[in-house]
């Protein structure tokens, strides 16, 4: 009868990462507790486009230079009109202490969420983890080093990484946002259809009256083409913000933008699983159907 071999423990180094992990929750709570607002959407559901047209209002009414894109503090810095904005994953932040309890956003503090089909999600985190993503970060996310060696399909599947993981965030923030009054919606695929319309009203969410030339400024600066330009030629001073190898594009922050696009890495049989655990599971609050990758459209 053969015997499973323990994984060899590393004293020193799960200490390290404990620290690491430590020093980042208490980081990440100051600056949830000093934002005036907060983001929150799960990683690669569009919100690289929306900091990218968001920054450029401040860029043209406040002199903001145009390398720099909104991350908290960094404009308030520059301009007291500008507001604090906490960018985060989740709803709330782990502590990573046995002691002290998760770090929720305060009911007080005005919630944008920022939300995008599942599938398209789950295909995009995984070429994230693969092609950007540090140890720090995937240790963060709890992300194994066997869960890097699945299949795509089969990350796509997983409880715990792909569509039931986007799944679960949404079904639970659907409750949460009935319960915060200024909270606010947007579907990644509605500020695909209509940016200037959408970012209007992110805009005013954000206490920010913008004219319809500023608006239309910011849509220009932060299409799929700029941003991709931009960060391919350096014209970004955040490190999150540029790609880890030029000459792939799966490596790039800003990769492709495309609804429907999952459609494109699954045979049919694939497709139809993935469009079952969305038909099956997810809130229809949100309107993303069983079939919804046959409405496909590129980026623009």
């Amino acid at each position: 009868m053969g015997s499973t071999a323990t994984p060899a423990r590393h004293p020193l180094r799960d200490l390290l990462r404990a620290r690491a992990r430590r020093r980042w929750a208490r980081r990440y709570r100051r600056m949830l507790l000093a934002a005036d607002r907060v983001i929150v959407s799960h990683t690669k559901s569009g919100r690289t486009w929306l900091r990218g047209m968001l920054s450029h209002l401040y860029h043209q009414r406040y002199g903001i230079p145009e390398s720099l894109v909104i991350k908290h503090d960094n404009f308030r810095q520059l301009d007291p009109a500008c507001p604090v904005v906490f960018l985060c994953r989740d709803t709330s932040l782990p502590s990573y202490s046995r002691w002290r309890p998760q770090t929720t956003i305060p009911r007080e503090t005005p919630c944008l969420f920022l939300v995008r089909d599942p599938r398209d999600v789950a295909v995009s985190f995984y070429f994230h983890l693969h092609k950007r993503a540090s140890d720090a970060e995937l240790d963060r996310k709890e992300i194994a080093p066997a869960d890097l060696e699945l299949p795509l399909f089969e990350f796509c599947r997983a409880e715990h990484l792909g569509v039931p993981r986007v799944i679960e965030h949404l079904n639970r923030w659907r409750h949460e946002l009935a319960a915060r009054p200024d909270a606010l919606l947007l579907r990644y695929e509605d500020l695909r259809a209509d940016p200037a319309g959408k970012l209007r009203e992110v805009a005013a969410w954000l206490g920010f009256d913008a004219t319809d030339a500023e608006i239309a400024e910011a849509v220009r600066f932060g299409s799929f083409e700029s941003m991709r330009k931009k960060e391919r030629e350096g014209g970004f001073e955040s490190d999150d913000l540029t790609p880890r190898d030029v000459g792939d594009s799966d490596s790039f922050k800003v990769r492709r933008g495309v609804i429907g696009g999952y459609r494109d890495y699954f045979d049919d049989a694939q497709a139809r699983a993935l469009d079952a655990l969305v038909a099956e599971r997810l809130d229809p609050f949100f309107g993303y159907g069983a079939r919804a990758g046959e409405q496909r459209s590129e980026a623009s």
